[in-house]
């Protein structure tokens, strides 16, 4: 389907990406109004909460769902934001087992909480771009061996 459009096969659709975005501006909204939240949403408030540097995005709904972020631009706030998710998800939920392992190591050693996030985020991201990059799904085993790394040093 995405060949027939002249889409990139890896590569999500413009409509994907602003339904993927409009979850965490719906998200958003309901922090502001303080309204009740599901079990994701949850999370996904927990995530926008610990990036306040990100907060201005959401203040323009169309420019929020819209925008692109060039390489030069910096890390794309929205792959950030949820890289975090999946990452608290993989916590929440142990799988692998090693990522909240990990998590509990870092922290052990001194680091905040969101210090040691953003450790275990570099490996999460690196096997994530690697895997595009190579037009496959990420490598699991490899994401186990580097997180277990992290429990050796």
């Amino acid at each position: 389907m995405c060949e027939q459009n002249g889409l990139q096969p890896d590569k999500p659709s413009r409509e994907a990406l602003r339904r993927h975005r409009e979850v965490w501006w719906r998200t958003w909204e309901k922090m502001q109004r303080d309204a009740p939240l599901s079990a994701l949403e949850v999370r996904i408030a927990r995530v926008i909460a610990m990036h306040p540097e990100y907060h201005h995005l959401f203040d323009d709904k169309e420019h929020f769902l819209d925008r692109d972020f060039a390489v030069e631009d910096g890390l794309n706030p929205y792959l950030h934001m949820s890289l975090h998710l999946a990452l608290e998800e993989q916590i929440a939920t142990r799988q692998p087992p090693e990522a909240a392992d990990a998590l509990f190591a870092l922290m052990q050693r001194g680091l905040d909480r969101h210090a040691a996030l953003h450790v275990l985020l570099e490996i999460l991201g690196e096997v994530v771009y690697f895997a595009q990059r190579a037009g496959r799904e990420p490598d699991v085993a490899l994401y186990r061996v580097r997180l277990k790394e992290l429990l050796k040093r």
